[in-house]
């Protein structure tokens, strides 16, 4: 008899139907484990287009060369670096930095900075995390909201080790620290070292990504005890050798997901914008997407809201 193929449902049911057991218990699954703290069986498949599955190039993958495939096989970037690229769109904008909103009162049209004082608004254009929106504004949509996962971001200078890889990343889908992805900056530009360092080509500058499930951050000590860890791996494997400088960086909210069948994330657009909040970007509109595509959905955001409020003729 046939055997009737599995509902897809959950990410892991993707997985396992389009790449089968053998390859999802050697990588998928194991790496999933790390890069969604362990939520792939739970969440809903999402990101598809990030995986283009094609048989034919697969068969034809394990004999021969094959053409690059994916969302950033090609991709555009600033000559000068996103650095420069932001710093000369801020130019153009009234930006009051280290204004922490900490409330948001949809009724009386006001925000609440950490530091005490306050601002009225008309209309907002938002980039928090949704979740993080919903929550300032004190708005419900009466279903819990989607999952999110957090990352600890190590950032790693040291000397290069014999069997450093000459790739931009690498996804890991076992390791005793815990992380999935290593991305190897100076390999993507030398103006990631030193100045001393780039012709001789003997330094190397890394991150080191671990998921955490949204919100779990560890403690000083866990975070320290990690870092020794991964750093101790890595020179294990001859990637890298004599650290020189070590930094971690913690993200709130890293990757957000969805529940099959949730309806949380287009309910709470509606709730908010009915209070004239607009969610723009990646974590604000609760999907992935580059970095071009958010300043993309900036411009246009504010091309939009020039466009409404100019005067009438």
């Amino acid at each position: 008899a046939q055997q009737t193929r599995k509902e897809v449902v959950t990410m892991a049911d993707w997985l396992r139907a389009n790449f089968g057991p053998t390859l999802c218990e050697l990588f998928f699954e194991p790496f999933h484990e790390l890069y969604t703290a362990g939520l792939f069986r739970e969440i809903a498949p999402q990101d598809a287009y990030k995986t283009p599955v094609n048989l034919s190039l697969v068969i034809r993958g394990a004999f021969d060369d094959v053409p690059p495939v994916g969302y950033n096989a090609t991709f555009v970037y600033p000559e000068k670096g996103l650095n420069v690229l932001a710093q000369r769109m801020a130019k153009r904008c009234q930006i009051q930095y280290g204004k922490r909103v900490v409330k948001i009162d949809v009724e009386n049209h006001e925000l609440f900075f950490e530091d005490g004082t306050g601002a009225r608004y008309e209309t907002l254009i938002s980039t928090l995390p949704l979740n993080q929106a919903l929550e300032m504004t004190g708005l419900e949509v009466g279903e819990p909201a989607d999952p999110y996962t957090s990352v600890l971001v190590l950032n790693i200078g040291a000397k290069r080790g014999p069997k450093c890889p000459s790739e931009h990343w690498v996804y890991v889908p076992r390791s005793k620290a815990g992380f999935h992805r290593v991305g190897f900056y100076s390999n993507v530009d030398v103006s990631f070292l030193p100045k001393n360092a780039r012709e001789r080509n003997d330094r190397v500058s890394i991150y080191v990504e671990r998921a955490y499930p949204g919100g779990q951050r560890p403690n000083d000590t866990g975070m320290d005890e990690y870092c020794q860890t991964a750093i101790a791996e890595l020179q294990n494997w001859g990637w890298i050798g004599e650290v020189e400088v070590a930094d971690a960086t913690w993200i709130e909210a890293a990757y957000t997901w969805s529940k099959p069948g949730s309806r949380w994330r287009q309910k709470a657009f509606k709730v908010l914008e009915e209070h004239d909040i607009y969610p723009v970007g990646r974590y604000a509109r609760w999907v992935f997407q580059g970095i071009a595509d958010s300043v993309r959905d900036g411009l246009l955001a504010g091309s939009a809201f020039i466009s409404n409020n100019k005067p009438e003729k």
